[in-house]
């Protein structure tokens, strides 16, 4: 329905998707109750006035520049849950695909082997910095250069 809205008026992708980010990431208030951001409030975190992302969120304000895309992209990911896709400036500009589905597809392919779905869960119950540190180990391992006083694997 919200897409069909937005392109009533002629709005672009970037709106259906600020629009998504508005319904998708949201809060628990005192009473435990999820609730989404305000205008209000998105705007004094980025410096935009609320009437400004009003008029993005409905399509009037069709042209926005990389200062703006870069802070609604940060305020998203500062407060977006950790197990989803960060958003990007690509991403909102239109210029990137869905952060949802090639990506789970892959996931659930690779989730397929034991080994893997062994290691998704350990990591799952890491501290933030532990699985850090776990990428960070991957990356050195992944490392095809061989380190230096280390033979050459590919000979």
């Amino acid at each position: 329905m919200r897409r069909h809205h937005a392109d009533e008026h002629g709005s672009s992708v970037f709106v259906y998707r600020l629009r998504r980010l508005f319904d998708e990431v949201t809060y628990v208030d005192e009473s435990r109750r999820r609730r989404r951001f305000s205008n209000s409030y998105v705007g004094e975190r980025t410096g935009l006035s609320r009437s400004y992302i009003d008029g993005l969120r409905n399509g009037r304000n069709t042209n926005p520049g990389l200062n703006v895309l870069t802070a609604l992209a940060g305020f998203f990911n500062d407060h977006r849950e950790s197990d989803t896709a960060p958003v990007t400036v690509s991403f909102l500009a239109g210029d990137d695909s869905e952060p949802h589905g090639t990506d789970d597809e892959t996931l659930r392919e690779r989730l397929i082997d034991q080994d893997v779905r062994a290691i998704a869960l350990r990591a799952g119950d890491a501290s933030p910095l532990t699985r850090r540190q776990i990428l960070a180990m991957l990356d050195v391992l992944e490392d095809k250069t061989p380190t230096r006083g280390q033979p050459d694997s590919t000979t």
